[in-house]
């Protein structure tokens, strides 16, 4: 069994109203043994810096946790040298955990030109678990997927009820819209990023995909450390439209 944890960094709020460019959905598949151990390790790192294993870690506390920095954040520490290391220990941490990833980059400018009444979440979300179907299928393998229900300007909590039906529809029927889901069981998970570490992991990797679309950094060093090795290939290595799909 595999577990698919999704987050988002991006919004769908209309570029009017001073929404983001691009929103961006990442899928963290881990294989179900291993997901202890994962847990284990993260909650170690927890301890060490906060004396509290079940903090959350979020990409954007540990970007705004380093001393230097005046924003406050659940992570701040007060040493630029434990800062350092928290930072080092996560990368490790991030690099070295068995995980593969899938994400979907919607630019939002293009998408609502060709579909201006659709919401880009839903074909992200489609895009997504047809992915993560194709990777099931090869593992031999059954699959669920977990969902944070509340994150930023994505308003997820309305969005509840159209999820499940695309997500259930998916797994039974097959469409002109979508390849038809079956190794994916049970309905659509929604579950806390506080209190699911998967979710935290989702993350701390797919912040820095969004940082590179959004404001043109292809040289950022958590993207090409932490996430670009993670992400799926095909067989022959390719990237883009396999574990990166850019849509439009």
């Amino acid at each position: 069994m595999y577990l698919m944890y999704i987050d988002e960094s991006g919004d769908t709020v209309p570029l009017s109203s001073d929404g983001k460019k691009f929103l961006v959905l990442t899928g963290c598949i881990i294989k179900e043994e291993n997901i202890q151990d994962i847990e284990k390790s993260l909650r170690e790192i927890k301890q060490k810096y906060y004396q509290n294993p079940d903090i959350e870690i979020k990409s954007n506390f540990l970007r705004y946790a380093n001393p230097d920095l005046t924003e406050s954040s659940p992570l701040k520490l007060n040493s630029k040298q434990k800062y350092d290391e928290l930072e080092a220990e996560v990368n490790e941490f991030l690099k070295s955990i068995p995980v593969v990833l899938f994400s979907v980059v919607i630019n939002k400018e293009k998408y609502w030109e060709q579909y201006p009444a659709q919401n880009p979440y839903d074909i992200a979300y489609i895009f997504l678990l047809e992915r993560f179907q194709k990777f099931l299928d090869t593992n031999k393998a059954l699959g669920i997927t977990i969902i944070d229900p509340r994150e930023g300007q994505v308003e997820k909590h309305f969005m509840g009820e159209e999820l499940d039906r695309i997500h259930n529809r998916m797994r039974w029927e097959e469409s002109e819209y979508w390849t038809k889901c079956p190794r994916v069981v049970e309905k659509l998970l929604f579950s806390q990023s506080d209190k699911t570490i998967g979710i935290q992991i989702a993350d701390l990797f797919c912040y820095p995909i969004f940082n590179v679309f959004e404001y043109e950094n292809k040289k950022y060093w958590r993207y090409n450390e932490q996430t670009l090795p993670k992400l799926h290939r095909s067989p022959d290595g390719v990237l883009e439209g396999w574990g990166l799909k850019v849509f439009p």
